[in-house]
């Protein structure tokens, strides 16, 4: 039974993923992702903003002062988003993930509404 259960949820929960795969915007979000892990230049950027962070969360833990890092990390994305590229990703990124964020309510919704 559980099995099951658990096969079907699988399946719709797949059918789910080929509908986002199929959009439009998860297909343009792919191609632009593409796009940019072949311009040198932005993945530095990115790179750069993720080894920050990691420094970020080490001097956390030891209560130290992060601002001078945080401020080098606004300093790199506003150089990114003078990036069309980048600026488009972020957008369809952002669409996505409010999707997924809808579907998720939706899922909720449903089941919190049928176990009433």
């Amino acid at each position: 039974m559980v099995k099951s259960l658990s096969n079907n949820v699988l399946e719709k929960v797949d059918e789910i993923v080929r509908y986002i795969e199929e959009s439009d915007n998860y297909k343009k979000y792919k191609e632009i992702e593409s796009k940019m892990e072949k311009d040198s230049d932005i993945m530095n950027k990115i790179n750069k903003i993720k080894s920050i962070q990691k420094e970020i969360v080490k001097l956390e833990v030891e209560n130290k002062d992060i601002s001078h890092l945080e401020k080098e990390i606004d300093d790199i994305l506003s150089i990114l988003n003078t990036y069309p590229i980048y600026q488009e990703y972020i957008y369809l990124q952002e669409d996505l993930n409010s999707t997924f964020q809808s579907i998720k309510t939706i899922i909720e919704n449903y089941i919190n509404d049928k176990l009433k």
